[in-house]
């Protein structure tokens, strides 16, 4: 399995967390003869060989930083309603022919190469990763002055590409830039100075923090590269956390005093403060931030078939009561309390089967750490509340 140490060689891991995630960017020159090119050209025309992934929302050809329209590109006829249409290889083909760049969204969910560095990445950044692939012809640039609104690591797998880092950074974008003309020569104009000058060859990785302007044009010769993007979750995604957390609070669930009585709503709204500090500063919040975090990460099929594993029944053979408290959900069975931690939504879930397989059970809920799972497990297992059953 790579490892973060593994893709950013000879860098240092530990220096790049400290001195450059989210704060400034980064070059690592590898060097073809340590790099195990994860998409050469050979494997980018057959993962494109893929016929039925590729439609108008996968594949975008771009020809003078602007998007072709689907219809030159795509196969248009006997379209269903909401039907997305494929992508048509001899059009493709003869727009690249033209100088025109493509571009591989998603390519992850096709290449287990590519799946395999942004898995890595994240379960280093506890973070959502994907990876598009741009593949431009010679002195093009695909893409006018731009940002991201998420990190990047650029991988350079074919070709060269000459890209310009300015010292202007958006302040933590979350909305893109509305296309258009005017909207590209405000970015050009807010770019600042050349920070970095890269000429990226095959082996070389990039890094990007959210919001560096920056642009990219291919050198002599055809060029290929991905681009993974990392995004951990932010201050936003919380809300979703606390709306699901206190419409368990009736005071969140009552309506809101009339604004005419001003005293009485901010006697109201100095409550429902009281309580949402409480709740963010309690242990089971916690507890829901670090499962929100762990379950941005994805896993790799891994099937290694025609290999079979039986899986193991149980089921809940007394009462089980699931509570949840802000210094931390409990399980109450058997007349004893049981510290759930962050395996309280699994437990929640299995307290209402009749019969479930661990295996299932880790399948619904994998951002639970499978050995907090199985110890919960064997202590409800031990004091009879749950058993195991047979189900041949």
């Amino acid at each position: 399995m790579l490892s973060f140490a593994d893709f950013i060689a000879p860098f240092d891991p530990a220096e790049f967390k400290r001195d450059y995630f989210g704060r400034k960017p980064c070059h690592i020159r590898r060097g073809s003869a340590a790099f195990a090119n994860p998409l050469p050209w050979s494997r980018f025309n057959a993962v494109l060989g893929l016929a039925p992934y590729w439609n108008e929302d996968t594949l975008k050809v771009f020809y003078r930083s602007r998007s072709a329209l689907r219809e030159n590109y795509c196969d248009v006829t006997d379209l269903g309603a909401g039907a997305k249409a494929p992508a048509d290889p001899r059009k493709v083909k003869a727009l690249l022919g033209l100088g025109a760049s493509l571009v591989a969204n998603h390519l992850h969910k096709v290449c287990p190469e590519v799946a395999g560095i942004t898995q890595m990445l994240e379960r280093e950044f506890a973070a959502r990763s994907g990876a598009n692939v741009y593949c431009s012809f010679s002195e093009v640039q695909a893409f006018s002055t731009h940002f991201d609104l998420h990190d990047v690591f650029v991988i350079q797998t074919e070709g060269e590409k000459l890209w310009h880092v300015y010292t202007a950074r958006a302040d933590n974008p979350v909305n893109p830039v509305p296309p258009g003309d005017e909207a590209e020569k405000w970015l050009i104009a807010t770019r600042g100075d050349v920070l970095l000058e890269i000429t990226m060859k095959p082996g070389d990785v990039l890094y990007l923090p959210r919001g560096q302007y920056h642009d990219a044009v291919t050198g002599a010769g055809a060029s290929l590269h991905a681009t993974c993007f990392v995004e951990p979750a932010t201050g936003l995604s919380l809300f979703k956390l606390m709306t699901n957390t206190a419409t368990g609070d009736s005071g969140f669930r009552a309506y809101l005093p009339d604004a005419r009585d001003e005293a009485a709503l901010r006697t109201h709204l100095a409550r429902l403060s009281h309580y949402l500090q409480t709740l963010m500063n309690s242990r089971t919040f916690l507890d829901d931030v670090i499962n929100l975090q762990r379950g941005l990460a994805t896993s790799p099929a891994d099937y290694r078939l025609p290999a079979q594993q039986r899986p193991r029944f149980y089921a809940p053979a007394t009462r089980i009561d699931v509570i949840r408290r802000l210094d931390g959900c409990i399980a109450l069975a058997a007349g004893r309390e049981f510290q759930l931690g962050t395996t309280y939504p699994a437990v929640a879930w299995l307290v209402q089967q009749r019969t479930f397989s661990f295996d299932d059970l880790m399948a619904r809920f994998p951002f639970v750490v499978e050995r907090d799972m199985q110890a919960i497990l064997s202590q409800l297992i031990a004091v009879g509340a749950v058993v195991e059953t047979d189900m041949r």
